[in-house]
């Protein structure tokens, strides 16, 4: 009886031994790398608007498109705008006015491509800002542009 006792404590040992070798794991490798590129991203979009004394409006991503940009909703004289930035932190557009409605973004898309998003983001391609979608399939990646301002269809590239 005692010697079963032991194994047990020597499986139970083990077994939160290779549970904490898991779990380390994926905190060293998986979320703090995680972790910070996200506040980096945060440190940046707090820069931009502390340099230029903007009123952060809730939405804020880094586009990889040709090139990198840092697109960003933001108050300007209590006027909803979009800015992108470039890589250096430099003003590339600004864009203040009247932007397509997502939902009808989105329904143009699910008629064209039959295919469901959820949400869209903005970026900045070819010097206009642009909502894309992203929809992955099976083999194959499908970005859908429609321009920002106006909703008109732009481009749509397939990978794979």
């Amino acid at each position: 009886m005692n010697r079963l006792k032991k194994h047990t404590f020597i499986i139970s040992v083990i077994v939160l031994v290779i549970i904490l070798a898991v779990v380390s794991f994926y905190m060293l490798f998986v979320h703090v790398p995680y972790y910070q590129y996200h506040h980096g991203l945060d440190e940046i979009r707090n820069e931009i608007c502390e340099t230029n004394q903007y009123e952060y409006d809730d939405y804020f991503s880094e586009y990889r498109g040709k090139e990198t940009y840092y697109i960003m909703k933001v108050k300007i004289n209590s006027i909803a705008s979009y800015v992108a930035y470039n890589k250096d932190r430099e003003l590339v557009d600004t864009y203040q006015g009247v932007v397509a409605l997502e939902k009808d973004i989105i329904d143009a898309i699910e008629q064209k491509y039959q295919v469901k998003l959820n949400e869209l983001e903005v970026g900045y391609e070819n010097e206009r800002f642009v909502y894309y979608g992203r929809y992955q399939e099976n083999e194959s990646l499908l970005y859908v542009y429609y321009d920002l301002m106006t909703g008109e269809f732009i481009k749509a590239v397939r990978l794979g």
